[in-house]
């Protein structure tokens, strides 16, 4: 199904390029052609690789628009379709929007197997931002351990809700936990961690709490009159190639 946009539907480019996606594709191009809309989008969001016959595809496009004089942008552009653009001087031709990517909204109880299953979620969604190997294992390692603690910690029926959001942007995301469990507030305690010291008092936890804080780049508390626990997480975000 075309996506919405504000002003019209956005046509999806296909991955995979078959005789019967073309046909698809091409019809709803040539459908909106005939309406002669303000703009023709296409959401490339689909794309996880781009290759030859992709750019093939968004310059045929290109071309049919012009002689209509109806302009055309690219949404959800990913940095493997950028890169190649680039590297083909193209990609100053195109209209690349401007738009972030989608938030991730997830409502998890608390037991380790939603837990799981939500961790799958995010993973996935942090693969449609073309992440760093890196970066994308600092961000799981901070939402598993953020639950994770909320789970052990606290005192939450098996029926309570945790809602997480995840907000990406052009340079960082958001990573926002809410829960209904006692007062905890992360910031209060620092990142500095002397090795030697803790072996000397036989430290045995606290360790994933200054994991996180060392993790992301901001992190803030808010204790709600509702008793809602609120916890913002931001991280600069690197892509793949960067």
């Amino acid at each position: 199904m075309p996506v919405k946009t504000k002003e019209n539907q956005a046509i999806p480019v296909p991955g995979n390029l078959t005789s019967s996606t073309l046909t698809t594709f091409y019809g709803e191009l040539d459908n909106q052609l005939k309406e002669s809309p303000h703009e023709i989008v296409l959401d490339c969001s689909g794309l996880d690789h781009a290759t030859s016959n992709h750019i093939s595809l968004l310059w045929e496009t290109l071309q049919r628009s012009k002689p209509a004089g109806i302009p055309m942008r690219l949404l959800s552009v990913r940095y493997g379709l950028k890169r190649v653009l680039e590297i083909l001087d193209l990609y100053d031709l195109f209209d690349i929007s401007t738009e972030c990517s989608t938030a991730l909204q997830l409502k998890i109880r608390p037991t380790s197997d939603d837990i799981d299953q939500a961790l799958n979620q995010f993973r996935d969604f942090l693969k449609r931002l073309d992440l760093d190997e890196i970066c994308a294992f600092d961000l799981e390692t901070v939402f598993y351990e953020v639950i994770t603690n909320i789970r052990l910690y606290g005192r939450l029926n098996q029926d309570d809700l945790i809602e997480f959001t995840a907000t990406p942007n052009h340079e960082n995301i958001a990573m926002q936990f809410v829960d209904l469990g006692p007062l905890f507030d992360l910031t209060s305690r620092g990142v500095s961690f002397d090795p030697q010291q803790a072996i000397k008092n036989r430290q045995k936890s606290g360790f994933g709490l200054i994991m996180i804080k060392r993790l992301v780049d901001t992190l803030s508390y808010e204790r709600l009159e509702d008793r809602l626990n609120v916890v913002t997480l931001e991280k600069k975000l690197y892509q793949k190639g960067r």
